[in-house]
């Protein structure tokens, strides 16, 4: 996704940029974004560095962690960076600068700010993605998904190991 600063004239600016999600590389087992992604960001402007924040929205089809069905969900997450436009190397040093920096020569233009978009859907991706809070998941005998019908496993409820144990209580 590229950010075309030279387009940029007054400031505090306000960016609308939409990109087909495909091109995020998102590449996280269960997890497709589709449609287009889009960033809304406030662009504020300090000499040679430029103050981003916004939000990102990108649609996604996540695999269930109980059922491995998978389900459609909207992404949203936020966005917080600064591009420092640099002369030269001796200019910036990156240890004096913060993580999310993105450092570019003087007068590049435009500047793709694909990685940081990656990171902010990225973080909105849950750890144990449910498809519903009440999502009954596989049976662990047979694998019949529970939520689609119901199968004839009988559950054990107590671990056998502590048969001994109950033997002592008769």
């Amino acid at each position: 996704m590229m950010l075309d600063l030279r387009a940029l004239t007054d400031f505090p600016a306000r960016v609308t940029l939409e990109d087909d999600a495909s091109r995020l590389d998102v590449n996280v087992p269960g997890v497709a974004v589709t449609g287009i992604a889009r960033v809304e960001m406030d662009i504020a402007r300090s000499e040679n560095v430029y103050y981003c924040t916004g939000s990102v929205v990108c649609a996604a089809h996540l695999e269930c962690s109980r059922c491995l069905e998978p389900y459609p969900v909207t992404l949203q997450g936020e966005i917080d960076f600064s591009i420092v436009e640099a002369a030269g190397s001796a200019e910036v040093r990156r240890d004096e600068l913060p993580d999310t920096a993105v450092v570019v020569p003087f007068g590049t233009s435009p500047v793709d700010i694909t990685d940081r978009v990656r990171e902010a859907i990225l973080l909105e991706i849950p750890l144990k993605p449910l498809c519903r809070e009440t999502c009954r998941g596989l049976c662990p005998y047979c694998g019949t998904n529970r939520n689609e019908q119901q199968c004839n496993c009988t559950m054990e409820t107590t671990d056998p190991r502590w048969d001994g144990l109950r033997d002592l209580l008769k």
